[in-house]
């Protein structure tokens, strides 16, 4: 397994020491940011192999961080999953609009977390 960097967005201290504690076990490297400006400006200067944004975070929502993200030519390619309570038919359409990789809804199952994470690093 390779060792990949994944960047928490999560304006929610509880759920960003779930995810981090649940990724942290399969060896990847987490960084977190509490709210959007703060996801865009790391995923910026990090490169991350992979985003995990929630939607509902102050300064930037989760679907302008993606929007953003996919405009930039350094973070265009960057691997997204929207992890959040937004559930409504229109949120995930939206996210899939806008290019997001997966869609967790919270709550959710560690190892939901994990699987889903794994089939998303192991795209192409």
């Amino acid at each position: 397994m390779t060792t990949c960097k994944i960047l928490v967005a999560d304006d929610n201290l509880q759920i960003r020491m779930l995810v981090g504690a649940a990724l942290r076990s399969l060896g990847h490297e987490i960084i977190e940011a509490v709210d959007g400006e703060a996801a865009l400006a790391t995923a910026i200067q990090m490169q991350p192999d992979l985003v995990l944004l929630d939607v509902n975070m102050p300064k930037l929502d989760g679907f302008e961080v993606l929007a953003f993200l996919r405009k930039r030519p350094e973070t265009a390619d960057v691997k997204v999953i929207m992890l959040t309570t937004a559930a409504q038919q229109t949120d995930l359409k939206h996210g899939a609009d806008l290019g997001c990789n997966d869609y967790i809804t919270k709550p959710f199952q560690p190892k939901v977390l994990r699987d889903t994470v794994e089939a998303v690093l192991a795209t192409a």
